[in-house]
């Protein structure tokens, strides 16, 4: 843990300061690598449970339903020996494709939102002879959804499809419901009109690599439009298109659902503390894949241990656990746990009991961070290379988000 929280020193020496035994750096990662997936599978199986409690915590649920996000994120691997044997992902069209600077390597994450504690993970394996889709991982993640309590599952656009809800219902159980996101041309059949300005549709699924329809799926959509108003009486908008479970319109009504998958953002919030908290932004520091299976794994444990003091903390003080910042509880517990290690037989267990308490009240004081605020500029590029809007005029972007639903009518 203190290894994958930390931001220098090598694994060698981290494990000599908590474990106090003499070993060489290259001993250790020889050991380090010799750790495969399947053991971090169910060591993750085992370790990895909700934290969030139902009327303490309410921004982790919706209703009795607990908020769960699934993503995939990628990363970069160093340029070593190990690393260049597997094919690179090419950028570009046509014969102006070229190979990334450095090999990617995919993996996917479930998460609990609200407090970041991720309750399963999957990554790349190392025998494949192309990059492995990210939905690819992300099915390996729903047997991980809690089969015992009511849940509901935000993803974006890119799982928007009738397939992989309908595998969702398979796995994950009766008691998983879902909105995702869905893109335009996806088709659907408008069933009935519902009070709300949402719409009961049915979508195909196919059989694989066929156009034979395998079964039908009864969803809802929910179709909206999300602006706000700027300097100079200009407005900032976003359309969305929504597919549900939740058929209910009264006890779900489609403007609090538009405004409910606002908190699918803290999947990539949580995707954004594991990388650029920990130094990893750029690169993995492992030298190999199987290096980087193992480190991968070791900084979802981490992660896991950090919701959990988080939530701890943040309880102690009253605040929902994001108001308290990542980076200074990590720091924190980086500089704690070397200190109780070295101690050792000098403290007697009800006075380590005593240090640990002072120092995590201490930092839940100091880990306090201000609500989060509007972006300070718009999202966009002077020369873009890619869709991002161009940029003309800087534009105030003050001012609080407005949901509107668009009525669903018959074609």
């Amino acid at each position: 843990m203190v290894h994958a929280l930390s931001a220098r020193g090598s694994l060698g020496h981290h494990v000599r300061t908590m474990s106090g035994q003499q070993i060489s750096d290259a001993a250790v990662q020889e050991r380090r690598e010799g750790l495969n997936w399947a053991w971090f599978g169910a060591l993750f199986a085992s370790v990895l449970r909700p934290l969030a409690k139902r009327g303490a915590h309410p921004e982790s649920f919706y209703g009795s339903m607990r908020l769960l996000g699934l993503d995939g994120s990628q990363w970069s691997l160093r340029n070593t020996e190990a690393n260049t044997a597997p094919p690179r992902v090419r950028h570009g069209n046509g014969h102006s494709k070229a190979q990334a600077a450095f090999f990617k390597w995919g993996c996917a994450v479930l998460v609990e939102l609200g407090t970041h504690q991720p309750l399963g993970a999957a990554c790349a394996t190392l025998d494949s002879v192309k990059e492995q889709a990210e939905i690819s991982l992300a099915r390996q993640l729903l047997e991980s959804i809690p089969q015992k309590e009511d849940t509901l599952l935000l993803a974006d656009r890119y799982y928007g499809r009738g397939a992989f809800i309908a595998e969702v219902q398979a796995k994950a159980g009766a008691r998983c419901q879902m909105l995702i996101r869905v893109p335009e041309p996806h088709k659907a059949r408008i069933v009935e009109v519902l009070s709300d300005g949402s719409a009961l549709i049915e979508v195909r699924v196919c059989h694989a690599h066929t156009p034979r329809t395998q079964t039908l799926l009864r969803l809802r959509e929910v179709r909206g439009t999300v602006w706000r108003e700027q300097s100079g009486g200009r407005e900032l908008s976003a359309s969305l298109r929504l597919w549900t479970t939740l058929l209910d319109a009264h006890a779900h009504p489609a403007a609090e659902l538009l405004a409910l998958y606002a908190q699918r953002w803290e999947q990539e919030l949580f995707f954004r503390e594991l990388k650029r908290h920990t130094a990893r932004e750029q690169l993995l520091r492992a030298g190999s894949p199987q290096g980087a299976q193992a480190e991968f794994g070791a900084m979802i444990i981490a992660a896991s241990l950090l919701a959990e003091q988080r939530l701890q903390a943040a309880t102690s003080v009253g605040l929902a656990p994001v108001r308290l910042s990542m980076v200074k509880i990590s720091r924190a517990l980086e500089a704690l746990l070397p200190v109780l290690q070295v101690a050792g037989n000098l403290l007697e267990p009800k006075q380590r009991v005593q240090i640990i308490s002072r120092f995590l009240a201490h930092t839940a004081k100091e880990a306090r961070i201000p609500p989060r605020r509007s972006r300070g500029c718009q999202r966009g590029l002077r020369k873009p290379a890619c869709a991002w809007p161009r940029i003309h005029t800087r534009e105030n972007l003050d001012g609080s988000w407005t949901y509107h639903v668009i009525p669903a009518s018959f074609p």
